[in-house]
């Protein structure tokens, strides 16, 4: 492979499906923020930044359809040339537009150029005009005393002559000579692209099967027709619709496909698309990031990323495609150890070197001598292409070489597969009086002298070497004892660096402090560690198995997709060459990899401040708004949305004033600001570590003269019910919700962890509705035996199964005219869930062994704490019965997102306790109160409540110590003095996806640890990690 191919790009097919306009494309542009903008010939025009499309057509002011042409005024307007309807332009907010009546010559709009002086040059059916400051300022629509008719380009050659490419008379100058040719055999010119030496390439249609290029030399005025020579798919006679050349002066030009010529030879750009039919090809653009954007006539928008990452495999010259092993020599030849054999790269050709044996080690020492082991218990010395071998104990049985490494005496130390370890010098290797008795997989010594040993298949699997003995190392991290698999060690900025199959290890020389690095609690993409470098700007490069590489620059940890397929992520060797290029050894080839020095686009594109603003320049709200939500989308095509980060702060609010860490989260939030004027600032970061400019949002909130603190529901509350009036903002929506429904009779469904109180909140809503006077009738869904709930729930008929003496009325006919509460409704029978959502929809119920069907009056709340989503996602809940019961959600927040209701339950709970022990009311130290605030309170209300029972009786006097608090201690769950992380409250019951993106956010998005997001909300750390995905 060399500078001039296309092998294996990257690619990604965009069509209506994924949000695309239209599928016949006319002309790609990006504009001053990074959108990618797609005119249609179907579907006027889209805008993409990477993730979304938004489209734009009649409804939104756009004068037709049809788009041919895209382009930006001086002022950074989008120009849009419609096909009969003129001009638009395009300001952020809506479109104005311009006809023959503001003196353009025609309608029918087939082209735009953007002028030095900034004018913007539309090409339309009747000739030319020159657009600027919202007028046109110069027409051309005659040559020669002839009508130009349909223009479709217009080029200045080197000679300084002004070119037209017409439909109908052909390529003629502005002073009206025209550019003979063969007429008969090519016609209508459509596209110019000029080359550095000032050549004009011109795209016409074809009438013939052969295809060609014509060629303008300005300097000899001579026309010449260059054949189209690589071959190509079936014919289709439509000739070359595009041209244009790139920064190397390359041509590129849309035929039957794409084909580059370099001024030699003529190369396609192969796109690994079985899907799309390459013959409808339309135009080829180049963003700035260097990629390639296929426009296809009825075939949509193909993405291409032919600079960033090419893949070398067997076609290069590779032994074999899986790469185990890279090293740079003192000539600069990268040397790459295959499951094939040893190969070397020099002058951007793959060379093939050896025998075909695989490279099981591979090893450059201070001096820029090649080792490499192989299977047979050889190492190979490399001067050439042909290795002298040295063999390790040659009189025991063969074994694999897995470890070379060169101590500070300038040995190489070799390890085996069975556990030998030795060392080569003078040409003769020395092996260790003892084995090591496992795969030796790692081998390094320290700046301190101490040589570390890394195990594969041994617990503990890190050891050093000392006096002769392995000892095993003692890290000053938990999870080091349990290491069972070493990939590699590497010495890095006075630390040393484990990967291992659980994580990443740093070891700081100095401080002995060991840092445990894993995909829980960082961005790493996955935790089996396998190799490690440094490029040039002393970024740390891992590579992962299956999670591709990660780049860590000390501060964050940006994760980078080699492609598509799983074994083209799987990272076995780094090194940066001394020209900075980055290789990566893959189980798909030999990677080279390009980071992007193009700065990523930024905007701002929704902010929720008591209504949607899509991009606002600023906002303005009222201060009774309880959250604005920004949401950000940072651009660059080749990085892609998921690999982007962000930080931000609030210029004028507190702390939030400082900068925050960069961040997958693209959404912020900020609750009950304060009236006043500030400014929301956000920068981006690619996965290449380039920052995006910051982008600011000025916010203004504004005093509202009608704001009410809503306290309806607390008094009806309080004078109804012995509930503790709630002082938090969670609860207070939760109140909100219930006044809205409770005089209704609209199904509930109540949501919330264990112990947050959903019956005490079924009773509650029962007791303030209308049917107070009647039953309430409690039922656990999850208590009753499978065999009983039917009848325990809709009753039975005498005789209807064995032990049926008698007709039994189940619990719906119980609370005929009240209220059932069916708790651990995610718990109910499949079976079951078609007879309540049939009872829920007709109101009637048929007993079990009964034939006529009985009618209910009941007014139904149903609870739970399980994802129900997720419950039908696994096919264990009915979808239809699911949208039923979400007719109105309520959502408890658990105890740990209330903690400013804990003082008044506690002396609640302790006067409760206090009067069924007849005791006298003891008083609650303040450290008491301190220490339960502090709790986590997996079990919620109901563990604080059965806590202070229990304190209240092992109290000795008339005040309750920390020291009563016995369970706690017993759980080993003793408070500790640090406050926990406070999750915000969800904005809505019900919005799941909002309230994991509040957990992340208030733990900085650690997922799993005690502090981290699963344990705020309860949930799983890897059912969190699918939920993330999910949304």
């Amino acid at each position: 492979m060399n500078d001039f191919s296309f092998e294996h790009v990257l690619s990604e097919h965009y069509t209506v499906f994924d949000g695309l306009g239209g599928m016949h494309i006319e002309d790609l542009y990006q504009d001053r923020e990074g959108f990618l903008w797609v005119a249609t010939a179907d579907g006027g025009v889209s805008r993409f930044d990477s993730v979304h499309f938004d489209r734009f057509g009649r409804k939104d002011g756009l004068p037709h359809r049809t788009v041919m042409a895209i382009a930006e005024d001086a002022d950074g307007r989008l120009l849009f040339g419609t096909f009969g309807g003129g001009l638009a332009a395009y300001d952020g907010r809506g479109f104005e537009v311009y006809t023959t009546e503001h003196g353009l010559p025609s309608n029918e709009i087939v082209g735009l150029q953007e002028q030095p002086d900034g004018s913007v040059l539309v090409l339309t059916g009747a000739g030319v005009a020159w657009f600027a400051d919202g007028r046109c300022i110069r027409r051309l629509t005659e040559v020669g005393g002839q009508p130009l008719g349909r223009v479709y380009d217009l080029a200045d050659d080197a000679a300084g002559t002004t070119w037209l490419a017409t439909w109908e008379r052909g390529v003629i100058s502005v002073d009206g000579r025209r550019m003979a040719m063969d007429e008969q055999a090519i016609r209508h010119p459509w596209k110019f692209a000029q080359t550095a030496s000032g050549h004009l390439w011109i795209a016409f249609q074809s009438t013939t099967p052969e295809t060609f290029v014509g060629r303008y030399d300005p300097h000899d005025e001579q026309f010449a027709f260059i054949p189209v020579d690589c071959e190509a798919p079936r014919g289709v006679r439509n000739g070359v619709r595009h041209v244009r050349t790139d920064a190397h002066d390359r041509l590129w030009l849309a035929y039957r496909g794409v084909l580059v010529h370099d001024g030699q030879t003529w190369q396609p750009f192969c796109v690994d698309r079985p899907e799309v039919d390459f013959s409808g090809m339309r135009l080829t653009y180049e963003d700035r990031e260097g990629n390639v954007w296929l426009g296809l006539w009825g075939g949509g928008l193909i993405f291409c990323d032919p600079v960033s990452i090419r893949c070398y495999t067997e076609a290069d010259g590779l032994p074999d495609r899986e790469v185990c092993h890279l090293g740079e020599d003192a000539a600069g030849r990268v040397w790459i150890g295959t499951m094939g054999g040893m190969a070397c790269m020099e002058a951007g050709q793959i060379h093939p070197l050896g025998a075909d044996q695989p490279v099981s080690a591979l090893l450059v020492d201070s001096a820029g001598q090649v080792w490499s082991g192989g299977e047979t218990s050889e190492v190979y010395q490399w001067a050439g292409q042909v290795p002298q071998a040295i063999v390790v104990d040659a009189a025991s049985p063969a074994e694999k070489i897995t470890g070379l490494y060169e101590d500070e005496h300038g040995r190489i130390w070799v390890s085996t597969l069975e556990g030998r370890l030795g060392w080569i010098e003078a040409q003769c290797f020395t092996p260790l009086d003892e084995r090591a008795g496992d795969e030796c997989r790692a081998l390094l010594q320290d700046q301190n002298g101490v040589f570390w040993i890394g195990f594969f298949g041994r617990v503990p699997a890190l050891y050093w070497y000392e006096d002769g003995q392995f000892r095993p190392a003692v890290l000053a991290a938990a999870e080091a004892e349990t290491i069972a698999y070493v990939h590699v060690l590497w010495e890095h900025e006075h630390a040393l660096w484990i990967g291992t199959a659980q994580g990443l290890f740093v070891l700081d020389h100095s401080s002995g402090q060991v840092r445990h690095i894993t995909a829980d609690e960082s961005e790493l993409s996955a935790n089996s560690v396998l190799a490690l470098a440094a490029d040039r700007q002393g970024h740390v490069w891992i590579g992962t198995s299956g999670g591709g590489v990660v780049r860590y620059d000390g501060e964050s940890f940006q994760c980078i997709r080699l492609g598509p397929s799983a074994l083209g992520n799987i990272v076995e060797a780094i090194v940066c060459d001394r020209t900075g290029q980055l290789w990566f050894g893959t189980r798909a080839g030999l990677v080279a990899y390009q980071p992007s020095a193009t700065r990523p686009g930024l905007v701002i594109r929704e902010v929720l401040a008591g209504r949607r603003l899509t991009m606002p320049e600023a906002v303005f709200c009222p201060e009774d708004v309880e959250e604005i939500r920004i949401r950000c989308q940072g651009i660059s095509f080749r990085s892609g949305a998921q690999q982007m980060r962000y930080r931000h702060r609030l210029v004028g609010y507190g702390p939030a004033a400082t900068w925050s860490a960069f961040s997958s989260a693209a959404e912020i939030a900020y609750r009950t600001l304060p009236v006043g004027d500030y400014r929301f600032e956000v920068q981006t970061m690619d996965r290449d570590g380039v920052q995006s400019a910051v982008v600011s949002l000025d916010l203004h909130i504004l005093p509202d003269p009608q704001t009410k603190h809503r306290q309806i529901l607390e008094k009806d509350l309080r004078a109804s019910t012995p509930i503790v009036p709630s002082r938090s903002r969670a609860m207070e929506k939760v109140m909100q919700d219930v006044s809205q429904v409770v005089e209704t009779d609209m199904t509930v469904l109540v949501l919330g962890e264990t112990g947050t109180g959903k019956g005490v909140l079924a009773q509650t809503m029962h007791d303030m509705s209308h049917r107070h006077e009647q039953p309430f009738i409690q039922v656990n869904c999850g208590s009753i035996p499978a065999n009983l709930i039917e009848s325990e729930l809709f009753g039975h008929e005498k005789g209807s199964f064995t032990g049926a003496g008698a007709r039994q009325l189940g619990r719906f006919e119980l609370a005929a005219g009240g209220t059932i509460f069916l708790d651990e409704i995610g718990n109910l029978p499949l079976e079951l869930q078609g007879v309540l959502l049939h009872i829920l929809e007709e109101r009637t119920l048929t007993r079990v062994g009964g034939q006529r069907p009985v009618a209910v009056d009941v007014r139904v709340i149903a609870a739970t704490n399980r994802d129900l989503k997720q419950a039908v996602a696994e096919g264990a809940f009915r979808k239809d019965l699911l949208y039923r019961l979400n007719g109105f959600t309520l959502e408890l927040p658990p105890l740990r997102h209330r903690v400013e209701d804990i003082p008044a339950l506690a002396e609640h709970f302790v006067a409760r306790a206090a009067h069924a022990l007849k005791r006298a009311i003891p008083t609650l130290d303040d450290a008491v109160v301190a220490a339960l605030q502090a709790y986590a309170w997996p079990g919620n209300i109901r563990e604080l409540e059965h806590v202070l029972e229990r304190a209240v009786l092992l109290c000795k006097g008339d005040v309750v110590r920390v020291e009563s608090l016995a369970l706690l201690a017993e759980a080993g769950e003793r408070p500790s003095a640090k406050r926990p992380i406070e999750a915000p409250p969800p904005t809505a019951a019900g919005d799941e996806k909002q309230q994991i993106l509040d957990a992340l956010q208030a733990t900085n998005w650690r997922v799993s640890g005690v502090h981290g997001a699963a344990a705020l909300l309860g949930m799983h750390p890897e059912k969190l990690r699918y939920r993330m995905q999910k949304y």
